[in-house]
């Protein structure tokens, strides 16, 4: 179980990190994929912070979220800093756990759904997939074992 309670951490970690980081292209390039999904929200509640800062910020999150998931670990490895590492893996697996619990509630609530749209062709889309939803339901998963197993670094427990 020690095993376990210690690599755990570091391969869900590198999972969500994955997603994450993967999606940084689409959100930082105007893709249109985001931009389907963030205005779709917008017109939906009537927010305009949704479209277009919502990718940026949503993007900025999942950046943190990595960073503290796996770079900053793994600085604190290498400066034999340890006792830091589940506190930066808790905090990255939280900062995850809120990003991907508002892309379920949203993908679940809203006009959005759970097929979004992976290609476009002369603007419009041509081919949807739920592969969005369930690589949030994913990363939702592994960010909370990693919060469960990492608590104690963070409660002294």
């Amino acid at each position: 179980m020690d095993k376990i309670k210690s690599l755990f951490p570091w391969a869900g970690g590198l999972f969500i990190s994955a997603i994450f980081l993967d999606s940084l292209r689409f959100k930082f390039t105007g893709h249109p994929t985001p931009e389907h999904i963030f205005t779709t929200l917008r017109e939906w509640s009537g927010i305009g912070l949704f479209f277009p800062a919502g990718p940026w910020i949503i993007g900025l999150g999942e950046l943190a979220s990595s960073t503290l998931l796996i770079g900053l670990p793994l600085i604190f490895l290498l400066a034999k800093k340890t006792a830091l590492i589940g506190k930066s893996q808790f905090l990255g697996a939280l900062i995850a756990f809120g990003i991907m619990s508002g892309a379920i509630i949203f993908h679940l609530f809203t006009p959005l759904g759970i097929k979004t749209p992976v290609e476009w062709a002369n603007g419009q889309p041509t081919e949807f997939s739920s592969a969005l939803f369930f690589a949030a339901c994913a990363s939702w998963v592994f960010a909370v074992l990693i919060m469960l197993l990492k608590k104690d670094d963070v409660l002294g427990g």
